[in-house]
């Protein structure tokens, strides 16, 4: 292994961007079963089915910090994206990547859900995520959008920081506080998005450090405190989920325990399959391969479900659920469906945003040919 390999198998940080879509994939399954999975084991009749039904319901509740990594990477990512070219390029690249998928489908939903004109410009704008409720249409897509416009600003102050872990807890600070002040005051449903802000927050401290050139080694010590760190995070995620506790921030769930559980996952799992590409590098490259799969293609998914598969056959699933006890394959069949719609809507919206240059290359190559011809004759 040369030197270069070896400084990043041994740094955390440069770790989670290499297998950063592998990452993805994993999150983006894990929401899907938040969002879409039926309980298998809802009927448990001896000790370890019962066992499996605890298992399950935890996996499927916790799924939600599955968009906990999401923003973490999204801040990690950011910090790369924001150095290769103009800030105008910054907002382009980053915002038609979203909103395309978004657009799109939110013009499958238009005839479904029955919107008037109005409603479907206020959906698509995120007018209502801001003055109705965040759930109201694809409330991800609305949220990332405002962390993209504000994320430039926010940047500018944080790499002139002398000290940026220091610049991360006093914003997170400010954060705290203005939470706090507005409680009472700001709907109830906006903490579900302001609160995964410190996450966000520390995707931009991580980025920022895996791009330092001076050598970061992460030892056993490291990892084994990274393993607490998840079990704390497991823990409390028990108590916020199942046990109701909430401490100070309303809404608290999204908060410290996925902070914890998004951090230590990012880095354990990146560990994980660097050991596996190390040792077995033909089944780890096939794991990459497989996640990375679905973590290129994960706002897809999101879309693919929440905006065609529930409105269109929601109620379909449900109805066939209540009258079979075979659970497993209906969850593999949707899980199926859903991540061919993905895959096309990837294809399609990955050659709508090359076309601009394919456009481009062609009116380029044509007036090649034409100078050749007059060239001729």
């Amino acid at each position: 292994m040369d030197g270069n390999n070896n400084s990043i198998s041994n740094n955390g940080f440069k770790l989670i961007m290499q297998y950063r879509n592998v990452i993805m994939g994993i999150a983006t399954i894990w929401i899907f079963i938040f969002h879409a999975w039926i309980p298998i084991f809802n009927n448990p009749t001896g000790n370890i089915t019962l066992f499996c039904h605890y298992i399950e319901e935890y996996i499927r509740k916790m799924g939600y910090c599955g968009v906990d990594i999401f923003l973490l990477l999204s801040g990690m990512g950011l910090t790369y994206a924001i150095k290769k070219g103009s800030l105008a390029r910054f907002y382009c690249r980053r915002i038609r990547r979203v909103f395309i998928p978004y657009l799109v489908t939110a013009l499958v939903c238009w005839p479904v859900k029955h919107w008037t004109i109005v409603e479907f410009l206020k959906n698509v704008t995120g007018v209502t995520f801001y003055t109705q409720h965040i759930h109201t249409f694809c409330w991800f897509v609305p949220a990332i959008i405002t962390l993209y416009l504000v994320f430039p600003l926010y940047y500018k102050f944080f790499s002139k920081a002398k000290s940026k872990f220091l610049f991360t807890a006093l914003s997170i600070s400010i954060w705290f506080f203005i939470s706090l002040l507005l409680h009472g005051h700001m709907r109830f449903d906006l903490y579900g998005f302001t609160n995964r802000i410190p996450v966000f927050l520390f995707g931009i401290l991580f980025g920022e450090i895996s791009q330092v050139q001076k050598e970061i080694t992460f030892t056993k010590k490291h990892y084994l405190a990274l393993i607490a760190v998840f079990t704390a995070g497991l823990f409390l995620s028990y108590m916020y989920n199942f046990r109701d506790f909430e401490l100070i921030i309303p809404g608290g769930k999204a908060v410290l325990p996925n902070i914890l559980l998004a951090v230590s996952i990012s880095f354990l799992t990146a560990k994980i399959l660097e050991i596996l590409n190390r040792r077995t590098p033909g089944f780890g490259k096939a794991l990459n391969a497989v996640f990375s799969f679905w973590g290129k293609m994960s706002l897809e998914m999101y879309c693919a479900y929440i905006g065609f598969l529930i409105p269109c056959f929601g109620i379909f699933v449900n109805v066939l659920a209540d009258i079979t006890t075979r659970r497993l394959p209906i969850n593999l069949v949707i899980f199926a469906i859903t991540s061919g719609i993905a895959w096309l809507a990837c294809l399609l919206f990955n050659y709508l945003l090359k076309l601009p240059e394919l456009l481009k290359g062609r009116k380029k190559s044509n007036n090649v040919k034409n100078e050749q011809h007059i060239i001729a004759e």
